[in-house]
């Protein structure tokens, strides 16, 4: 039961944000992956995104392999935070190889200028990814290695609430 209420939040963001107009690849979804420690709600949720939208489409299984790196890279890092600045942003990577991987098997002629120019255009995605990932991963590590202690400190030490005068002068 500890921790669901965050991870349900978590969920339901992820859900949100595939509908709003964020730029093409920049969202929270990796970062869920890769903090969020569950594996099953996590692609429940993209499975259940990408049949609210018709999301499904060849090569559809070479991103969930992609989002699968996530979980994999933030189970190694869980809770050693010099792992998870470094791992978050080789998660990204990973998911654009194996990815974009999938679109050049598709879509692209299966030649190295083929692969080179498939990965070649997908470098603007990368980068929104990667600042998603970034933006929001260590977004979360702030607020659960900083703000979280801070605030719990805060409210919690009675030499902090009693410096703070309450009066009811009307």
């Amino acid at each position: 039961m500890k921790g669901l209420i965050p991870k349900t939040i978590g969920f339901i963001g992820v859900f949100v944000s595939r509908l709003g107009h964020l730029l093409p690849n920049f969202s929270p979804l990796g970062s869920f992956g890769f903090f969020g420690g569950n594996f099953f709600l996590f692609i429940f949720g993209i499975i259940l995104f990408d049949a609210f939208i018709g999301g499904f489409y060849k090569g559809f299984i070479f991103n969930y392999i992609g989002f699968l790196m996530y979980f994999l890279f933030g189970r190694i890092a869980k809770g050693n935070l010099k792992l998870q600045l470094s791992l978050l942003p080789i998660a990204s990577f990973a998911f654009f190889l194996i990815s974009n991987f999938g679109v050049w098997h598709y879509w692209y002629p299966h030649t190295l200028e083929g692969l080179r120019l498939c990965y070649t255009l997908a470098l603007p995605f990368f980068f929104n990814t990667l600042m998603g990932d970034l933006i929001f991963g260590y977004g979360f590590l702030f607020a659960t290695k900083v703000l979280k202690p801070w605030a719990t400190n805060k409210f919690q030490n009675p030499t902090l609430n009693n410096q703070i005068p309450i009066t009811n002068n009307q």
